[in-house]
């Protein structure tokens, strides 16, 4: 039965039909009997690291991933509750610590799981259903914010702040933080973090609520999640009825009419539909297609240059009496008329659920047959490990693992399994970690230039630059150094950073550094702003400012003013700048330190400026525009290029750890004044963020 046919009578009986079609709405997805999966059904009890060799990891089969951790669903369940069961799993990285948490959930609530530590997991505690227990929960993260939904009646969306979990030594029982009631039901919920929507699939309404106005039908239920803890109703999606599940980003594939739109690709029971949902009071469907074979169209996951959509089908194993279970790959590079490229067939019968792309790889829960890898990188996929929670067999039957999330820059991998519970993997199938991981790559990069964490809409951007270049590793290496360096270039560490650079510039003029290049010691000089006190004072001028996030002009130029006013009030500065000084003095001496950049006008117009406001606000008021003048910005540019590219990635001093004095600062200026300041023909960038020192930072 598919919910579309019978949208509109289904509105018009929707009081007295709503109990015999809402049990519907998860058609094909259910739980089979057949206990745990353990030959005789043996209990199950926590394990530790246990390594996959010849084919097995402590009594679970395996190919290619080891068992970090396994704990049963009665050791983080909370409560002493009996046949609950687990369901749907996601992730979250602390970003004050770095600590990754597993957020698990189950048909009671939700479980909370430290996985920092793979073999070690750490059980922090729960939060409750917010009405019954359910089968169904799907759970999502954004800034820091757990949303989870439920087929529960009346459950609606709930939201928990996960910073909670900070310093949590004993299993608690928590509360929500705040809860969204617009849809009472709903299946599955995503959220696309560059702009902050969330997105309830086969929600019903709320009580209450009016369809259109502030609920939805069946489609899409749109709430705006920016603020997480005051969600707020955006939209609907109800052009083609009921949708199961969906995946919706800002859009950076072959299409070119639709690029940089937000487009949710819907798993639509028999359908992969496609909606532009940019306007979200109109969100406007570009496709409806289906495709041969079609059993229930399940879930799907776009690859990272967005010219795939891996779809899985449900109950095609089931209907069809499949020996194998099949992938669909989609070609998506015209939005309008997408189209099945070819089917993967898998290694087993056992139906495929949810699955994931992460990187070159995707990462499937197939039920009864356990987590399954596929090196995803071409057209066809290859399966290249596997960790089978289910060991008894792998019928086409609704039991064992439910999701996974493979998004962990450790590269860790956690699971659910319905009757078993948390299994915390470790692939070893190559799976790109820390710096080889984009997403950890570009995050680092806001961390280490800009001394904050990453904007979603950046984040997001810079991270599929580089991932659009799926298999061609010398693409990859190129967009890795092009978006590195773009750091540098950007408005916002020109205007903070280097900033920073040219003000101790115009204030003490140049240090002097002894280089051995070409073999004679030799005395040249170089930036006196020092790291210990570049970075701080970054931090300062660039506190709260996100270029092209709103306010971000003022906010700049507001911390500009007040870190120009502390500074020149600093006691170095005062002793190098007596108050004593004329005008004419102070002009003269910040223009000779810096480099003689200034002009007889200009000199004339900072004296005459002095001379009427010659105080703390006039001095940094002057002292601002030499360090911005364009002529200092453009002779300096070159020297400061490479003393931030030891700042930022190596967080010293040229001239400290493995370097003894400047030759290496020597080296690299001098390459790149002959490459005319083209940091990628001169190697400058690409030799530091694959060299050792700077990988050694991450390395665990």
């Amino acid at each position: 039965m598919r919910f579309r046919k019978l949208f509109a009578p289904l509105l018009v009986l929707f009081a007295l039909g709503f109990a015999a079609w809402s049990s519907l709405a998860h058609d094909g997805e259910h739980h089979s009997p057949g206990g745990n999966g353990q030959p005789g059904d043996a209990p199950l009890a926590a394990q530790g690291a246990s390594p996959c060799v010849g084919g097995m990891a402590g009594t679970f089969p395996c190919h290619n991933v080891d068992l970090g951790a396994f704990l049963p669903v009665a050791d983080i369940d909370g409560t002493t509750a009996t046949n609950v069961t687990a369901n749907d799993i996601w992730g979250w990285t602390d970003p004050q610590t770095d600590k990754e948490y597993a957020l698990l959930g189950l048909s009671n609530g939700v479980a909370f799981v430290d996985v920092t530590n793979p073999s070690s997991p750490v059980y922090l505690g729960n939060l409750p259903r917010h009405s019954v227990d359910s089968l169904w929960r799907s759970v999502k993260v954004y800034r820091n914010h757990l949303f989870v939904v439920s087929e529960a009646v009346d459950h609606g969306m709930q939201v928990f702040d996960l910073t909670r979990l900070r310093g949590v030594t004993t299993p608690q029982t928590f509360t929500e933080t705040a809860h969204y009631n617009n849809f009472g039901r709903a299946h599955t919920i995503a959220v696309n973090e560059e702009t902050g929507y969330a997105y309830a699939a086969g929600s019903r309404p709320g009580a209450g609520r009016v369809i259109g106005v502030d609920t939805c039908g069946l489609g899409l239920h749109v709430v705006d999640v920016r603020n997480p803890s005051a969600p707020a109703f955006a939209g609907c999606v109800d052009q083609d009825g009921y949708v199961h599940e969906t995946e919706c980003v800002i859009y950076r594939g072959p299409d070119a009419q639709y690029r940089e739109h937000e487009i949710c690709f819907n798993a639509n029971e028999d359908t992969l539909t496609i909606v532009d949902v940019s306007n979200k009071s109109a969100p406007a469907q570009l496709s409806r297609t289906t495709y041969a074979g079609v059993g229930y169209t399940h879930q799907g996951w776009l690859t990272g240059d967005h010219a795939r959509f891996l779809l899985n089908d449900e109950l095609d194993e089931q209907h069809l009496k499949l020996a194998k279970n099949r992938t669909f790959v989609w070609d998506v590079s015209d939005l309008d008329a997408p189209f099945v490229q070819t089917v993967f067939q898998g290694s087993t019968q056992s139906i495929d659920h949810n699955l994931y792309v992460r990187g070159l790889f995707t990462v499937q829960s197939n039920y009864r047959s356990g987590v399954r890898l596929l090196d995803t990188r071409n057209a066809t996929p290859v399966e290249v490990g596997f960790f089978d929670v289910y060991p008894v067999d792998d019928q086409a039957l609704f039991n064992g693992t439910w999701a996974n999330y493979p998004f962990f820059a450790s590269g860790t991998v956690i699971a659910s399994g319905i009757e078993q519970g948390l299994f915390v993997l470790r692939p070893q199938v190559g799976l790109p970690v820390y710096l080889d991981y984009e997403p950890f790559f570009v995050r680092q990069h806001y961390r280490d230039f800009f001394s904050r964490e990453p904007d979603e809409p950046g984040q997001g951007f810079w991270t599929g630059v580089i991932e659009s270049c799926m298999g061609n590793d010398q693409c990859r290496e190129v967009r890795r150094v092009n978006v590195s360096g773009a750091f540098f270039l950007s408005i916002e560490f020109q205007q903070t950073g280097y900033l920073i650079e040219r003000m101790y510039k115009a204030s003490y003029g140049d240090a002097t550094g002894t280089s051995t290049l070409g073999g004679t010691p030799h005395t040249l000089t170089v930036p006196v702003v020092r790291f210990e006190e570049f970075l701080p004072d970054t931090q300062r001028i660039g506190q709260g400012v996100a270029v092209l996030q709103p306010g971000w002009e003022a906010q700049l130029d507001a911390n500009k003013t007040a870190f120009a006013q502390e500074f020149v009030q600093r006691p170095r500065f005062t002793a190098a700048f007596p108050s004593s000084m004329t005008p004419a003095e102070f002009v003269d001496q910040l223009n000779a330190r810096a480099g003689n950049p200034l002009d007889a006008n200009e000199r004339q117009a900072l004296v005459g400026e002095l001379t009427n406001n010659n105080t703390t606000s006039g001095r940094a008021s002057v002292l601002r525009k030499v360090a911005e003048d364009p002529t200092l910005e453009a002779a300096e540019k070159n020297r400061a290029f490479v003393l931030i590219e030891y700042f930022g990635y190596l967080r010293r001093d040229p001239n400290e750890g493995q370097d003894t004095d400047y030759t290496g600062y020597d080296f690299w200026l001098g390459n790149l004044e002959k490459a005319g300041g083209n940091f990628v023909q001169a190697e400058l960038v690409k030799a530091f963020i694959t060299s050792d020192e700077y990988r050694n930072r991450f390395r665990r």
